[in-house]
């Protein structure tokens, strides 16, 4: 009985935990997405889209929300637009991470 109980109080705590990483994911996502199209704008050999930057931008959103504590969560849903230094180094690592993941990234 005391097993279920921890259970479901776990699972109500992690409730918000994921509300907030998705709020990241949505806003960062969009902003990741903005910025990836001003950076290759200038590229020739293919017009660019939102959806081509999509699977990179959703992979760095999914990273820094699991990379990041409470703090920093609340921190950039206050403001989805801020670049802290704590971010840009997390970033580092999800670009990495994000473009070695998925080969059509690289191209």
């Amino acid at each position: 009985m005391l097993k279920l109980k921890l259970l479901i109080v776990g699972f109500f705590l992690s409730i918000p935990w994921y509300a907030q990483a998705q709020a990241i994911s949505g806003d960062f996502q969009k902003n990741c997405v903005q910025e990836q199209l001003a950076e290759h704008k200038n590229i020739k050999k293919k017009a660019l889209t939102e959806d081509d930057f999509k699977p990179y931008c959703n992979c760095l959103a999914e990273y820094i929300s699991k990379s990041s504590s409470n703090r920093q969560v609340n921190e950039l849903l206050m403001n989805p637009k801020a670049k802290p230094e704590w971010l840009k180094e997390i970033e580092l690592k999800a670009m990495k991470s994000c473009l070695t993941a998925d080969s059509k990234m690289n191209t």
